[in-house]
């Protein structure tokens, strides 16, 4: 029923835009410059699973499956006649088993642009871990949380309420972010916070004296583009258990993009503290109770951080305007001392691992097909030092962008 009532909302809500228009017509301001967009993405394929990454926990397992991709959306985008001022808000729409549709809130913000400077306000991705360098691996959205490589090479912001004031020249540009903090996920979220950790007391509030800082920047030099940037934020409990009463989370990200004729490099390089309750891009589903780049509780309330250092390397290329074949490599590390010294695991760093290779067909301007495989291995567990196991999803997406 929440689904149905949902989709009834979503178009009451377009119906009534579009008879609002001469409504804004006649009214003070003049009307704005509005446009419609959508992008409809549906998979089908196979989807497997080792015994350690199923229920059963003893039989490996291969489904087929088909679903709408939950990065599919409707999007309307708003333009002031003298272009100085607009907005965007884009509506996510999904669907998984149990009949579990939805449509989700993915932008909404506004702009207003004074010479070279321009100031965003309201929900959209960061610079700091943005998607001008996302490889080209679509397949498993719904079905597994994989998407763009994303916890698996590249280090993605999600999208989070945030006022940001950028600078534009010609060749380069730079941003500064205020960011609601813990917007991707928090402690309590997390139950133990991390693996192997005490569980935070629900008497704890957490609260921060300022917003998470976001600083980058993007370079664009002939084919090559680079967004370097550097996020931090200091989250403070109040009544904590022990003797730390604050944690920080920080991200370092280095992304590029070269393009010579018809090759392409995408690469991305990260290092990061904890950073999953702010750049985790909300797919922590996918990692199916992996570690976490999250603090670690100790029993006597002390704070250990875990740190993850990952990136990705993907190449694209188009042989005709039709037809590309692309591939990628996405690897992660996390380390926490705290997983051997206070939990006793055997280790205290765990790497997971992900290959993908696809070959889109883009049969019009706005239609393609994207067959693809993606392989993506989990690991050892820190908690028993055996395998976590495999994954492999194959099929293919078609895509309809307008």
């Amino acid at each position: 029923m929440s689904s149905a009532k949902s989709l009834l909302s979503l178009a009451i809500m377009v119906v009534s835009l579009l008879a609002s228009l001469p409504a804004l017509a006649s009214g003070q301001a003049p009307a704005p410059l509005v446009s419609f967009g959508g992008r409809l993405l549906t998979d089908l394929g196979y989807h497997h699973l080792d015994a350690e990454q199923t229920a059963n926990q003893r039989q490996t397992l291969t489904s087929a499956y088909a679903s709408l991709a939950a990065n599919s959306y409707l999007r309307a985008t708003f333009t002031s006649p003298d272009r100085v001022a607009g907005g965007m808000v884009e509506l996510g729409l999904n669907s998984k088993l149990g009949n579990a549709e939805a449509a989700t809130l993915r932008y909404a913000y506004g702009w207003w642009r004074s010479g070279r400077f321009r100031l965003l306000a309201g929900q959209d991705e960061s610079w700091l871990g943005g998607l001008t360098h996302a490889p080209k691996q679509f397949l498993g959205t719904s079905e597994s949380g994989k998407l763009y490589l994303c916890q698996w090479g590249l280090l993605y912001s999600g999208r989070q309420p945030q006022a940001r004031l950028e600078y534009h020249q010609e060749s380069w540009a730079a941003s500064l972010g205020l960011v609601q903090p813990l917007a991707e996920l928090t402690p309590l979220q997390s139950g133990g916070v991390t693996t192997g950790s005490q569980a935070l007391p629900a008497t704890v509030d957490i609260h921060d004296h300022l917003p998470r800082l976001d600083l980058a920047f993007q370079f664009t030099l002939g084919g090559l583009w680079l967004g370097p940037g550097v996020g931090w934020v200091q989250h403070r409990l109040e009544n904590a258990p022990g003797r730390d009463d604050n944690f920080t989370s920080w991200a370092a990200i280095l992304p590029f993009k070269f393009t010579h004729g018809p090759l392409t490099l995408k690469g991305e390089l990260h290092w990061a503290q904890n950073n999953d309750y702010e750049w985790s891009g909300n797919i922590l589903s996918g990692l199916r109770g992996l570690p976490r780049s999250a603090i670690f509780l100790g029993p006597d309330g002390s704070i250990s951080d875990t740190r993850q250092v990952g990136g990705f390397l993907a190449v694209e290329w188009k042989p005709t305007a039709q037809w590309e074949v692309t591939a990628g490599l996405g690897l992660e590390r996390l380390t926490n001392d705290a997983w051997k010294d206070s939990a006793h695991y055997p280790q205290d760093s765990y790497t997971r691992r992900a290959v993908f290779l696809a070959i889109p067909r883009q049969v019009t301007p706005n239609f393609t097909i994207h067959p693809e495989l993606g392989l993506y291995h989990y690991g050892d567990d820190v908690r028993t030092g055996r395998a976590f196991g495999d994954e492999w999803l194959a099929g293919v997406q078609f895509r309809w962008i307008f």
